[in-house]
């Protein structure tokens, strides 16, 4: 789904190990794991997530727009998430839900931990 792709591609960290080719592939990815997830949830959960992610989608665009970078496009829709997220019904908690699954998402992802298991060997082979 269009909305998905923009609300999860903002929600995915910016993390410099990844390279251009490896950031696509993988935010491509976790995109199409959020969406599956979300296909197969209840039908409560997917008809409040779906209405939300509508006007969630439309409002980052608005935000983001104009913004001199990725980073600063980045920083603007995480303060504008975590603004949503306190609020309380179902904006809050799509905007909680899209961020719980495209953080365990993007963690499973293999460039994503291929990487971290490489850094974690080399902090430990320094200590």
């Amino acid at each position: 789904m269009a909305f998905d792709r923009v609300i999860v591609a903002t929600m995915t960290p910016m993390w410099p190990l990844l390279d251009g080719e490896e950031k696509a592939a993988v935010v491509t990815e976790v995109v199409r794991e959020v969406t599956r997830a979300l296909a197969v949830a209840p039908s409560h959960i997917r008809l409040a997530v779906k209405s939300v992610s509508i006007l969630l989608s439309l409002w980052i665009v608005l935000i983001t727009v104009g913004a001199s970078s990725p980073l600063a496009r980045a920083l603007r829709a995480d303060k504008f998430y975590r603004f949503l997220q306190r609020w309380p019904g179902p904006v809050g908690s799509v905007v909680r839900v899209y961020r719980s699954m495209t953080l365990l998402a993007f963690y499973e992802q293999t460039p994503v931990a291929a990487k971290l298991l490489s850094a974690r060997r080399a902090q430990n082979s320094r200590v």
